[in-house]
């Protein structure tokens, strides 16, 4: 296969041996969709069935959960630079949503079903690995960014992020990490100011 742009990050993701089987990059090139999207943009609403996980080229996306009064809580973050796939929990338990993925920022994604998925994991080992160890590494550290969050007071949680998650700091809008963290905008904007 020859490089396409769109596939180069996650070439340079990819084990070395995976990106140079050429077999296995013409199967994942013909599996997977280029999709634009603007800043707004969901790719998964309430109550759809998520049957796609996405490698996230260039943009910025959180998850939300939304109460039955309307209220938003956001649930995690994923970006071009940390977390570059993206799914929800859904698509492992092939439920209807109870979340929501939109997009912060206009973007770019390969778009991979899970039958997709499924289908070259079962033909190559070395990615059924890699994409477990993905998925694996991914929930790992939102659990643990979670447990942070729980365990901190709000001042310590955003000197936490400024030390370690400063792409969070400067690309999120601050009323998002403060629906993270369960606080005021406001008071968000007024700590943040105080620590940093």
């Amino acid at each position: 296969m020859e490089t396409d742009a769109h596939f180069a990050r996650l070439l340079a993701d990819l084990p070395e041996a995976l990106a140079r089987d050429e077999a296995f990059l013409d199967e994942l090139e013909d599996h997977a969709k280029v999709i634009s999207v603007k800043k707004g943009d969901y790719l998964l609403r309430t109550g759809e069935l998520c049957q796609d996980a996405y490698f996230i080229n260039k943009g910025l996306f959180i998850n939300l959960y939304v109460n039955e009064n309307g209220n938003e809580c956001v649930t995690g973050f994923a970006a071009d630079n940390m977390f570059p796939f993206l799914s929800a929990i859904g698509y492992f338990t092939k439920q209807p949503s109870e979340f929501e993925i939109k997009a912060l920022e206009a973007g770019e994604l390969l778009c991979f079903s899970r039958s997709h998925i499924e289908d070259l994991s079962f033909r190559y080992p070395l990615f059924a690995s890699y994409y477990q160890n993905v998925m694996l590494t991914i929930i790992y550290k939102l659990d643990v960014l979670l447990a942070v969050r729980l365990s901190s007071t709000a001042e310590e949680f955003i000197q936490f992020l400024y030390a370690n998650y400063a792409w969070m700091i400067n690309r999120v809008p601050d009323k998002y990490i403060a629906r993270y963290m369960g606080i005021s905008n406001a008071w968000y904007c007024k700590l943040k100011k105080k620590i940093l």
